[in-house]
């Protein structure tokens, strides 16, 4: 009898491995870009810095939080690998942070199949958002909000004449269909629309067919090495439209990595000014920061990582004592009119998004934001 209650038992965790949170701590996974860009790394190191906070302060109902992340270089199929992995393995009740639209997709069934939550993915894609997924609570707003506040600042300043760079993949047809739609709304056009492929990166032929046009701003979907070599292309050749980014290019290493070609750029973003000390939660973020013996750089990616694990851990907390899989997503869409320190979220049975909040910024000298 022993030996078939084991094989009950085993077969039990490897259909609902994130049962409950194991022993004296609460595991939570990630499969993020770690080795590549930095936006990735910045938004972890910001969860990281709250939930070391926390459990220095004794956890959750006495329970610390690890976070487990594992790099999955943006390789949508070792982000399944990853995943099946900090489910069944390390028996994570929940899944946080991950980053790249076409990752995030690729996990969407094993969401669904084992019900675990994703909290606060790094994507404004719409697949995540409309229809909503049982399983995925979005902090931040989506690209669609994104590229209808772009399209209405180029509208207020009378600028008509416009590009379209993006991504030959699913985030960026969703920025595209974005920006069509929104111009569209505003009776405007796109001149041109170029891309270029995700694999091999290169942006020769959208920079030539964008400069024959010599736009007066170009509304780009891309990712943040991409960005940049589209840039200087332009400017080595004479052309210097406003350039206008969505807010997945947010990380203190790309602008710096600018230098002073980043200068007047705009860039969309999703969380308050991390220079704002009246919001509470910069103010917050700020003191860790300075209170942290390697501390990551005052940027929106890791702001938007630390009010993430503020949302994660207010969803445990109302998930009780003992908390699973089941129980955070019932906590989650418990959560209305929730202030995180200045950053509002509200979420219910049929609606997981929880902030709508969107605004223009400008890249000033040395790759400093401005508002």
């Amino acid at each position: 009898m022993k030996p078939l209650r084991l094989s009950f038992f085993l077969l039990a965790c490897f259909i609902c491995p994130a049962i409950a949170s194991a022993g004296g701590k609460i595991v939570i996974g990630q499969s993020v870009e770690l080795s590549g860009q930095a936006t990735g790394k910045e938004n972890r190191e910001g969860a990281q810095l709250y939930f070391d906070a926390l459990n220095r302060q004794g956890g959750i109902h006495g329970k610390s939080i690890e976070l487990i992340s594992y790099d999955d270089k943006r390789d949508p199929a070792l982000t399944k690998e990853n995943t099946l992995k900090l489910i069944n393995e390390d028996h994570a009740i929940a899944l946080f942070g991950y980053r790249s639209t076409p990752t995030i997709e690729a996990i969407l069934p094993l969401l669904a199949k084992y019900a675990i939550p994703l909290i606060a993915p790094f994507s404004g894609a719409q697949s995540l958002h409309q229809p909503p997924h049982a399983q995925v609570f979005n902090l931040r707003a989506s690209y669609q909000d994104e590229a209808a506040k772009m399209v209405d600042s180029l509208a207020d300043l009378k600028i008509s004449k416009l590009a379209i760079l993006h991504q030959d993949d699913s985030f960026g047809k969703d920025g595209l269909n974005g920006f069509v739609s929104n111009l569209e709304k505003r009776n405007m056009r796109a001149a041109v629309i170029a891309r270029y492929d995700r694999k091999e990166m290169k942006v020769d032929t959208a920079v030539a067919s964008i400069a024959a046009t010599s736009p007066q701003a170009v509304l780009m979907a891309c990712t943040p090495a991409a960005c940049a070599d589209f840039i200087r292309q332009m400017q080595k050749l004479g052309q210097r439209p406003q350039f206008l980014m969505l807010s997945n290019v947010n990380s203190d290493d790309f602008f710096k990595s600018l230098g002073a070609e980043g200068r007047g750029i705009g860039v969309m973003q999703v969380m308050p000014y991390p220079r704002d000390i009246g919001i509470p939660v910069v103010k917050e973020l700020q003191k860790a920061l300075r209170s942290s013996k390697s501390p990551p750089p005052l940027s929106y990616a890791v702001l938007e990582g630390y009010v993430a694990a503020k949302l994660m851990a207010e969803a445990l907390r109302r998930a009780g004592n003992n908390p699973d899989s089941k129980k955070l997503l019932q906590a989650l869409e418990s959560m209305r009119d929730v202030d995180l320190g200045g950053v509002e979220v509200s979420y219910g049975p049929k609606d997981h998004d929880g902030s709508h909040f969107v605004e223009l910024t400008i890249v000033g000298k040395n790759g400093v934001i401005l508002r």
